[in-house]
């Protein structure tokens, strides 16, 4: 009798980047969801990454991106500077704690740009990530239904209301993921298919309301009359497309305010927090008001940053330094960091760090791959609105949702280092999944 032979067949062959990209996916689908498995999904992407260099070809392919893109050492030089700052930060256990939390600008470049990956399969990511939100959507809805406090959420497993300006970012930004695919995928989609997406685009926009999230929605108004400027209309140099989105964002921004309570509520709250914060809050308690506390965040910490003006405190001291602010403070505010992402870098690393960060991801911007460049300009602006009154890179939702998609937006199917010919392994065209999917 033949002995039995192993398969070859390349269909069962261990593929290390295929395996890599999976987790990628799960790290994606879970930012809104679950920090543990975000963090536990990155750590198997890691390793999965490193076996992909035992493989010569992929070994080959990365070094010589590495050496030929630049783009993609863009965040990992800002890096640099939490390292440096280490040199002359005064409590260094805060600033190592740091430098472990900001990891992301330096290991997801690495890790996300160099995957082999088809456009369909950075839709397959993207879509994942709007699908996980569709839940957090449906947690609103439980939420407002019932009253029920229970849900406010744990450290790793947060409720939308415990990280409102974080989660109200994602479901905005779900919303023009599905928008996006539905444009590009119209006349392959099913009936079926089609009707599903646009009730989840429902439910997510539904779930923003609710949550009376003022940045998501804010974005939301700004970035719907610019999606419809990008992808909707036929000429692409006109003053009129973009007289048309100033309509469209007025019309839509005026319908959301005196349609819904749950809109006007929020903006109405923030204009009497700021009101109240300039008469020293004679009708109500400074702790009730986010938006008077964050005018006095900025009022404390400004001195402090003129104080360190080009190369800040350091990576450690933003605590150390800040916490003495507050302890005079007029209206007895507690000690908080600052809630603006350009002050908080600014007072770290001074006008050098904040001016390389900007010019850093301003490069990645004009680098963004074009097939999802539009998509990616919606994304950006939307994370620079919300750096303006919230600390977006100090969670690890916010700097996890940052870094990955900005680097997906960099990943380039058609890079001729992806697309060339090779006898010894499968064609790209041949390992291609197909994010229309849903139509059989």
């Amino acid at each position: 009798m033949q002995a039995l032979q192993p398969s070859t067949n390349s269909l069962f062959k261990f593929n290390s980047e295929l395996i890599a990209y999976g987790f990628l996916l799960i790290m994606v689908a879970f930012i809104p969801i679950s920090k543990a498995v975000v963090s536990l999904a990155e750590a198997l992407l890691a390793v999965s990454w490193l076996i992909g260099f035992s493989d010569a070809e992929i070994r080959q392919r990365r070094l010589s991106m590495f050496k030929t893109t630049p783009y993609l050492w863009a965040f990992p030089l800002f890096y640099c500077f939490y390292a440096l700052g280490l040199l002359y930060t005064s409590d260094l256990s805060e600033g190592l704690r740091e430098l472990n939390a900001k990891h992301y600008f330096f290991s997801l470049p690495l890790m996300v740009i160099t995957l082999k990956m088809t456009r369909d399969q950075l839709r397959w990511i993207f879509l994942s990530f709007a699908i996980a939100n569709v839940l957090v959507a449906v947690s609103v809805f439980y939420i407002i239904a019932t009253g029920n406090d229970f849900l406010h959420g744990s450290t790793h497993i947060p409720s939308a209301f415990e990280q409102r300006p974080r989660a109200s970012l994602f479901l905005c930004f779900s919303i023009f993921i599905l928008a996006e695919y539905l444009r590009n995928k119209w006349k392959e989609l099913s009936n079926e298919a089609i009707t599903a997406l646009f009730i989840f685009s429902a439910m997510l926009l539904a779930g923003l309301i609710l949550m009376k999230g003022r940045i998501g929605q804010l974005g939301f108004v700004v970035l719907s009359p610019l999606f419809v400027v990008y992808y909707l209309q036929s000429q692409r140099k006109s003053m009129l497309r973009w007289l048309v989105a100033a309509m469209l964002t007025v019309a839509l921004g005026a319908g959301l305010y005196f349609g819904f309570d749950a809109v006007r509520q929020p903006f109405d709250e923030a204009l009497n927090e700021y009101r109240e914060s300039q008469l020293g809050y004679p009708s109500s308690e400074p702790t009730y008001s986010s938006i008077g506390m964050r005018v006095a965040y900025y009022e404390e910490y400004w001195p402090l940053f003129l104080e360190n003006l080009w190369i800040g405190v350091g990576t450690g001291d933003l605590i150390h330094d800040g916490r003495p602010l507050f302890e005079d403070q007029r209206f007895k505010i507690p000690f908080q960091k600052p809630h603006n992402q350009f002050l908080e870098t600014a007072i770290q690393f001074g006008l050098l760090g904040l001016v390389f960060l900007l010019a850093v991801w301003a490069m990645a911007i004009r680098s963004f791959n074009p097939a999802f460049r539009h998509l990616g300009y919606l994304f950006s602006l939307l994370l620079f609105v919300s750096m303006w009154s919230d600390s977006t890179l100090g969670t690890q939702g916010g700097i996890s949702f940052f870094m990955l998609f900005t680097t997906l937006f960099l990943v380039r199917p058609n890079d001729p280092v992806f697309v060339k010919s090779d006898p010894n392994h499968p064609s790209l065209a041949a390992s291609e999944l197909k994010a229309d999917g849903l139509r059989s």
